[in-house]
């Protein structure tokens, strides 16, 4: 009886409204919506970034990256508290930037420039992806890699390419060459145009090796024609 009551007065004490301070409660509903917050984020992510394709994922930590990015422990704890989640947050951002590229509909000659290019101008993504080639932890498939995959998949079960097609290795092989590629372009050349130039003549071969090597050449008469044209417009 006496333990019934006792519930029965938690119950209505736990039934009081709680007073919470209209300030507080008025900064938990902004927190999110922070313009500051968020550029904290960003930097923490792009300083993250810069160390990983500097040093690897294993010399990553949270104070290193805010040191980095000039702020402070607590702001950067505040977004990661640990360093698995920080590993996490940049892995999710390279996702995100993969599964951008497939959003817009391109043609396929015109997909093969883009992806090039992207990875040209984005030499960390090659590094951080050779790290993790050779680091000892494995990292879990991403929806970016998914998305790209499946991209192929619809490539190679289309009436356009030839019979027999590994999707996924096709795509294994596109993406190496590709990063490979983007920092081999830095090396070769300190010249922008020279490194342009030379760039197209990768996207080319690149699309060469995709239509007489998983399509279809007869159904693909557009993207000859712009193999071509690529190949006389070089420069000499």
């Amino acid at each position: 009886m006496q333990r019934l009551c006792w519930i029965s007065v938690k119950s209505m004490k736990s039934n009081k409204p709680k007073r919470v301070h209209a300030a507080g409660a008025a900064e938990a509903a902004e927190r999110p919506l922070r313009s500051d917050a968020q550029l904290s984020r960003s930097a923490l992510l792009d300083a993250a970034r810069e160390l990983m394709a500097e040093r690897g994922p294993e010399a990553l930590t949270v104070v290193a990256v805010a040191q980095r990015a000039g702020l402070n422990r607590s702001t950067a704890y505040q977004h990661f508290r640990n360093r698995e989640q920080l590993l996490r947050a940049v892995s999710d951002s390279f996702a995100h930037e993969v599964r951008e590229m497939f959003v817009q509909r391109r043609a396929f000659g015109e997909q093969v420039d883009f992806f090039v290019d992207y990875f040209r101008d984005h030499p960390d993504v090659a590094r951080i992806w050779m790290f993790g080639l050779l680091s000892e932890h494995r990292e879990p498939t991403t929806e970016g890699w998914s998305d790209y995959v499946s991209a192929m998949e619809r490539l190679a079960k289309s009436p356009r390419s030839q019979d027999g097609v590994d999707a996924e290795m096709l795509g294994i092989i596109g993406m190496s060459a590709a990063l490979v590629w983007s920092l081999m372009a830095r090396r070769r050349t300190d010249d922008p145009e020279t490194a342009r130039v030379e760039t197209r003549r990768f996207a080319r071969e690149l699309k060469r090796m995709f239509l007489f090597g998983a399509l279809r050449p007869e159904h693909w008469p557009e993207l000859a024609t712009e193999i071509e044209r690529d190949r006389t417009e070089r420069p000499t």
